[in-house]
């Protein structure tokens, strides 16, 4: 793309643009952390690789499962994991190189195509370029993926033309959404002054409900064809369950996820006395008995609202966390973690924000860590 536009010298001078060096406590905090956490957690895979490649079936599930099933399975774990192995590290070596190189050369890149005081512009600009940029790593993964280890084990559906239709509507998605949402935030942060987390933690709750809204009834069926449950008596079935458990069910939906994969899904939506269950398609050739059973264990999360403890969480979690973005803001600790992470004197919410959120990864490890824990205990209640 680049060499369309050398020859506007505008254009030239901005993607030869030289950006401050990136370096300092705060960056190598940054990076010592995550590059521990990396091996860390590529040391938990290689355990559980080692699993994978077990072929006897554990005594504690002899006799429930059947061997050949077993066998399958642990092959399919072993090429995802192994797949993974490949994928993490790429995406680690590439992370770093963004973080030295390619995040403040593409906001410098902005800012110079822009001009100064378009903050809005620049912002968006500079997401692009990035998004982009990831384009030549991203696709080829998500490509292997789908079209060999998925499509060795049997659960690929998917063809070329619906991969590339995928990727495209999301794109346009991403720009319409990202070009409304992101001016929207930086807005409320420059109009509010500095009490402009509440404001901005309010809008986000209301963003979150209409997404609650617009996803199911908007977005999915742009990828998804929904049909009313065909089959009678397991819809019956459902309602019948769905009364004993006081689940207010208005409708249910099939889906063709068979399209895409072989794996199945089900789940519901809706707000208060409004809910739908959706099944997909590949869970229809299950026993009547099997599906009643996915979906119980799908409706007891309802039913001891887990799903409300986890808005109620996801809420605290978001206030504190703008709460903590405007104590430190404007001072001078964010202006040198800025320059530090290679943007100069650059004054942009987007920035500041990201660099943030760079720097709390640690605390974020460690709350994802209690929610994963808290989901775990959900799972088994």
């Amino acid at each position: 793309m680049w060499s369309y536009l050398a020859w506007l010298p505008s254009y030239q001078a901005a993607f030869s643009e030289s950006v401050p060096p990136v370096g300092g406590p705060y960056v190598w905090a940054f990076v010592g952390f995550t590059s521990a956490l990396h091996c860390f957690e590529q040391y938990l895979e290689l355990r559980q690789l080692k699993k994978n490649r077990e072929t006897k079936v554990p005594l504690e599930l002899t006799g429930s499962v059947d061997e050949t099933k077993f066998l399958e399975s642990q092959e399919y774990q072993k090429d995802k994991r192994l797949f993974g192995f490949v994928r993490d590290w790429t995406s680690f070596v590439f992370d770093k190189a963004q973080l030295f190189l390619v995040t403040p050369w593409a906001w410098a890149v902005a800012s110079r195509i822009c001009g100064p005081g378009a903050e809005y512009s620049t912002t968006l600009l500079w997401f692009l370029i990035l998004q982009w940029v990831e384009k030549p790593i991203n696709i080829p993964f998500s490509l292997y993926s789908n079209f060999v280890i998925e499509e060795r084990h049997g659960f690929n559906k998917m063809t070329m033309g619906l991969f590339f239709s995928d990727m495209i509507k999301s794109e346009l998605l991403t720009y319409v959404f990202g070009g409304l949402l992101v001016p929207g935030l930086i807005w409320i942060v420059r109009y509010f002054g500095d009490r402009f987390y509440i404001y901005l933690w309010a809008a986000c709750q209301l963003l979150m409900f209409a997404f609650m809204w617009i996803y199911p009834n908007v977005i999915q069926p742009m990828f998804n064809k929904f049909e009313t449950l065909k089959d009678e008596s397991l819809k019956k079935e459902i309602e019948a369950l769905a009364a004993e458990v006081n689940f207010p069910l208005t409708k249910l939906f099939q889906i063709d996820g068979s399209r895409r994969s072989g794996h199945s899904n089900a789940y519901f939506f809706g707000f208060w006395k409004y809910k739908r269950i959706v099944l997909y398609d590949t869970l229809l050739h299950l026993k009547q008995e099997d599906i009643l059973a996915i979906l119980c264990h799908e409706l007891g999360h309802w039913k001891f609202g887990h799903t409300l403890v986890n808005l109620i969480i996801s809420s605290v979690h978001l206030f504190t966390l703008f709460s903590l973005f405007g104590t430190v803001m404007y001072s001078e600790v964010s202006k040198n973690m800025i320059r530090q992470f290679g943007y100069g004197d650059t004054d942009s919410v987007m920035v500041s924000l990201m660099v943030f959120m760079l720097l709390f990864t640690p605390t974020e490890q460690v709350l994802g860590l209690c929610m994963t824990m808290l989901s775990r205990t959900f799972e088994f209640q």
